[in-house]
């Protein structure tokens, strides 16, 4: 029935230490603070209260079945998946400053907004990371005002460690059935791949083209950082308070041309879309099949034991070796640098630190994960570092080194306010960018070739039996991870397969036609939306008319219409 999305600030940050200032009175889209503190008791009672019935109950199944990887109750995506985005997206990590409890009395601002980009309400945070409880209360709060049959889509940076919580430990209980969860647009970039398969709106229905609306409203109220840093408790709010009331009117100003700027991007969008399905030339309810083929195959959980589990811990003590090796060499470029001067030597003495706390970091895990291997370990190393076909799993450190780079970006797009501190702060971010972009292309490179070489391999018959050549990462679009990019697609690097490989991982055009059926139904339920906001704001428009007529006849004026 409607689409809202939730986002938080950390940049609308106040100091301690200032004086009281008068309470204002008038009308605020704030959550008040007891309704807030209300939440954070229940979030606590209901895990401390959950946790105590698991230990008293739960004891011998946890023993048994701890390391499976496995759906739980009402998810679609496994644990591991979980965990993946979990490690992957800063954001899920509530042990995580974002800003300092010890120099600011106000953390941040938590946002939810509707899809036209309008406040429905705000949270003041206090707290030192992104509690759930924030998210909780704006979400409980907004059910307070919906109809008991009213549903939402949700987006959320960590859609899916929300709805993880909250079907773990019974958040949002009465609500949760009419929430369909989502991960935004913006940092979909930093979940795994079967997670964004569930929860990327492009791909789950019902969130037509809307992606993130967040973004805009941290954009448009940036101005206020330096003077609210400063200011009194109550005189913050009351400033944001009138800034989203002057934002809400111009939006009310300009919703008609912002209907039809949704429109004609849609029938854009739609005929990209039909065109594409046309020219692959595979009717719907074959393409409809193969997607859920897909989604099933990509989503199932890892078997516990699996025949390549000493190769995957194989694979990891090689991924720890090559990120080791690339850190001592960055090392090594910074001491140069070092001896040689450099401008900032600021920033260069925070890279060095950084540098030496990665390689022990990784000399630590790298030790970790030898003790694991067991007797057979050195061998299957040996073997596998030798093995061009196994090699070409570097495309899993390429997406993770992208990832990284794209959270650096973000760091740098939303530094609204250049402190000193900040300041520094973006020229570290900006050489670290720099220095990764070079790498990047690199192993971009090096798996083009085992391509390559895998084709070879194939056309001698010296690959396994049934194998397909992965696709070649295009240098174009390398730095792009868009949800349909071939950057996230394993084809020829999964488990070998038996008999004849289904059409979503061996026909391009199938795989094309997927994606060209995915959009068109995103723009269909566009299409919908936006003509019922047409005619509710022809509704809305026609009733304003006629009271303001009303009015008019009643003062006994002309009607000049």
């Amino acid at each position: 029935d409607a689409i809202v999305c939730i986002d938080a600030c950390f940049t609308q940050k106040r100091r301690s230490g200032l004086p009281d200032d008068p309470v204002n009175p008038t009308a605020t889209v704030f959550l008040s603070p007891e309704d807030i503190h209300a939440m954070e008791c229940e979030v606590d009672g209901l895990r401390k209260s959950k946790s105590a019935m698991q230990r008293r109950s739960g004891q011998a199944s946890k023993r048994n079945h701890g390391d499976d990887d496995v759906f739980e109750e009402g998810m679609r995506i496994s644990t591991s998946v979980l965990k993946g985005c979990n490690e992957s997206f800063t954001a899920a990590d509530e042990r995580r400053q974002k800003a300092s409890t010890q120099f600011f009395s106000d953390t941040g601002v938590m946002a939810l907004l509707c899809r036209h980009d309008r406040v429905i309400h705000l949270a003041n945070m206090t707290s030192a990371g992104e509690k759930q409880h924030y998210a909780l209360a704006l979400i409980k709060s907004l059910f307070g005002h919906l109809p008991s049959n009213f549903h939402i889509g949700l987006l959320y940076d960590i859609g899916c460690q929300l709805e993880q919580s909250c079907r773990k430990w019974g958040f949002l209980k009465s609500f949760l059935p009419r929430i369909s969860f989502a991960i935004s647009v913006f940092h979909a970039f930093g979940h795994q791949w079967a997670c964004q398969l569930i929860y990327h709106p492009r791909k789950r229905e019902g969130f037509g083209l809307y992606g993130e609306g967040c973004e805009r409203f941290w954009s448009s109220i940036k101005g206020l950082i330096p003077s609210l840093r400063v200011s009194g408790y109550h005189q913050r709010l009351f400033v944001i308070d009138f800034q989203v009331h002057h934002l809400d009117m111009k939006s009310l100003i300009g919703l008609g041309q912002w209907i039809l700027r949704h429109w004609n991007h849609c029938q854009e969008k739609k005929a990209a879309a039909s065109k594409g399905l046309r020219r692959c030339g595979v009717d719907i309810p074959t393409l409809q099949a193969e997607w859920d083929a897909q989604v099933a195959a990509q989503t199932k959980p890892t078997p516990r034991h699996s025949s390549k589990a000493v190769e995957n811990i194989v694979l990891q003590v090689m991924e720890t070796q090559k990120s080791l090796e690339n850190y001592e060499a960055k090392l090594v470029v910074l001491e140069q640098d070092l001896l040689h001067g450099v401008p900032d030597m600021i920033n260069l003495n925070i890279q060095i630190t950084e540098c030496h706390k990665k390689i022990m970091n990784f000399k630590q895990a790298l030790q970790r994960q030898k003790t694991t291997l067991g007797m057979n370990g050195p061998a299957d190393l040996a073997r596998m570092q030798n093995s061009s076909y196994l090699q070409i799993t570097i495309k899993k450190r390429i997406r993770d080194r992208l990832r990284q780079r794209k959270f650096e970006l973000e760091r740098l797009e939303r530094s609204y306010r250049h402190t000193v501190s900040e300041q520094r702060l973006q020229y570290h971010t900006e050489a670290s960018v720099k220095w990764r972009e070079p790498g990047i292309v690199k192993l971009a490179s090096s798996y083009n070739k085992l391509c390559l070489q895998m084709v070879g391999l194939i056309h001698k018959g010296k690959a396994p039996h049934g194998s397909i050549a992965p696709l070649l990462i295009p240098r174009d679009s390398l730095f792009k991870l868009d949800v349909d990019d071939d950057i996230w697609q394993d084809v020829g690097l999964g488990d070998d397969a038996d008999g004849l490989l289904p059409l979503w991982l061996a026909d391009e055009k199938v795989r094309s036609g997927i994606r060209s059926l995915l959009e068109l139904r995103r723009c269909e339920e566009e299409e919908r939306r936006l003509l019922h906001e047409k005619k509710a704001l022809v509704l809305w428009f026609s009733e304003e008319w006629g009271c303001m007529q009303r009015a008019r006849e009643d003062a006994g004026e002309q009607d000049l219409s």
